[in-house]
């Protein structure tokens, strides 16, 4: 059963004043109850003493709301009872709910969902606002096993938030243990004061004061300026581009129109230089895979290396006769040479990038057959993957499908260029992050979500892609869907890749939990 005990937390024991008279509600509305109050140390200590071993993750979060809402799950778990935020204000007794064996929650207001929870494909979002739970729940120790991985994800609510509570929720293996109700239970108004439809019964409200985060203010007319001399000096400077319409055209519909492949003839698409050292570990990874090797194709295409790269290639594939379905391998000159430790300098991206392109559409050309499937893209460097990899990959019914490149297990994410873009307004900072007419936010950059910041989705759409690891549905190649090798809506190569497959209807699918290593250097 529920316990009859509130909690609440906030930053220290001095109460805002604009919260007393909602923190008083709940004292009026429930006499006999115990409330029990949490300081952000007093919340540290309970944390040290009942729950050692997430000590670090709870001390590793650097915003205050990462601890609160992480403190109030291990609440709920230890002592049970309701938790609710500062700024609810309880308007009917709770004691009924204290009947009940299972958690209770509410949803989100929708309006909230469609912001939030759309993009990562969760049916609905949450509310931790507000939660009652009987005490030791094993639901709140399955959320909590989530939250390790997800301590440096960009967004609060992915990180400890209704986003992670929701999938955590999701995935617990007893939909049973759970009572959820509409949002007009704890959240009936959303945050720009609309309220919830229906007749269900509302026991407190939520007045969404922001006290973690608060909107900022419009755009003043420096930052307008701002905004109209950096579009300026990006028109003049972006250089040459693709057309945009042209390139949608220039894509087959019948193609765009196929449904996805039931055939499992795999062309796994390698593009390397300066390679010597990884060609033969890369070979004994990939014929490790649970899948069969007479619907493997090997195509390499090797260009611009310094080293023996093409020789060491060639005397490694004279081994292979007989044992895939074919091996095809391919050289392509671009005549850029760059030094491994500055290729990631920004000013070099458009030519760096530009030629990897080329290497691609290379490799479409020339090494894709209509007997093709899928095209798997592996860098090189890519050196641990799953042996059911590739099965993972074509069975998660996506045209366009990447698993989350990093360099540690449950670490960040390596490969940046899977992304998904989360403020899209193209004001000032926008046009002061484009270096050669390619849009290059730091790696940091809050404007964009990677993998390991929604770790807690099975999937997620993608509005760019990397290309450590890709799959496409052949056809899609074949049909025209290529890499840009000059700037495509201030995008290139895989990026542009991702970007032109949106705006044809084509929306590419990344899975945060399936997890691929690269080189850590």
């Amino acid at each position: 059963m529920i316990p009859k005990i509130l909690h609440q937390t906030w930053k220290t024991d001095d109460i805002p004043a604009r919260f007393q008279a909602y923190v008083d509600s709940w004292k009026r509305h429930h006499p006999d109850w115990t409330m029990m109050f949490w300081s952000d140390r007093r919340l540290l200590e309970f944390v040290a003493a009942h729950y050692p071993d997430f000590l670090p993750t709870f001390c590793s979060y650097e915003r205050g709301v990462l601890r609160a809402d992480a403190g109030r799950y291990l609440l709920l778990h230890h002592f049970g009872g309701v938790y609710a935020d500062i700024d609810c204000e309880c308007v009917a007794p709770f004691d009924p709910l204290t009947a009940e064996e299972r958690i209770v929650f509410c949803r989100e207001p929708d309006t909230h969902a469609r912001v939030q929870a759309d993009f990562r494909r969760l049916p609905y979002l949450l509310f931790n606002g507000t939660i009652a739970s009987p005490p030791g729940h094993p639901f709140w120790l399955h959320l909590l096993s989530f939250l390790p991985g997800l301590a440096k994800a960009k967004e609060a609510i992915d990180a400890t938030g209704p986003c992670v509570m929701t999938s955590a929720q999701l995935s617990y293996d007893d939909q049973s243990a759970f009572a959820i109700h509409p949002s007009a239970l704890f959240a009936p108004v959303d945050s720009a004061g609309r309220r919830a439809g229906g007749e269900a019964a509302t026991l407190s409200v939520h007045h969404w004061a922001g006290t973690w985060w608060t909107s900022g203010p419009p755009p003043g007319w420096r930052d307008k300026i701002r905004t109209h001399l950096y579009r300026a000096l990006y028109r003049l400077t972006r250089g040459p581009h693709l057309d945009e319409a042209a390139a949608r055209r220039s894509v087959s519909r019948a193609a765009l129109a196929a449904p996805t492949p039931q055939g499992r003839n795999v062309a796994i698409l390698v593009p390397l230089r300066d390679a010597v050292d990884h060609i033969q570990p890369f070979l004994d990874a990939v014929g490790a895979l649970d899948y069969p090797k007479d619907r493997i194709k090997l195509v390499f295409c090797e260009g611009d290396s310094v080293d023996e790269s093409w020789e060491r290639l060639q005397q490694a594939a004279a081994g292979l006769a007989g044992i895939y379905r074919d091996v095809v391998l391919l050289q392509k000159q671009t005549g850029i040479r760059l030094d491994r430790l500055t290729r990631a300098k920004r000013r070099l991206q458009r030519s760096r990038r530009g030629a990897i392109a080329k290497v691609r559409n290379h490799l479409i050309d020339h090494g894709l057959g209509p007997d093709d499937d899928w095209a798997l893209w592996i860098d090189i460097d890519v050196w641990r993957f799953s042996n059911d990899i590739l099965n993972r990959l074509i069975e998660s019914g996506h045209r366009i499908a990447v698993p989350n490149c990093v360099k540690i297990a449950g670490g960040d994410s390596f490969d940046l260029n899977s992304f998904v873009s989360v403020r899209k307004e193209k004001d000032y900072r926008y046009y002061r992050e484009i270096r050669g007419g390619i849009h290059q936010p730091p790696v940091h950059s809050y404007n964009r979500l990677h993998l390991s910041d929604v770790r807690h989705l099975e999937s997620i759409g993608l509005d760019g892609v990397g290309g450590t690891m890709l799959l496409v549905d052949a056809a899609l190649h074949r049909g025209g869907l290529r890499f840009p090798e000059i700037p495509y809506r201030d995008l290139i190569e895989t990026e542009g890749f991702g970007a032109l497959a949106n705006d044809l209807g084509i929306r590419p699918i990344g899975l945060p939990k399936l997890e691929i290593l690269h080189v850590p250097w």
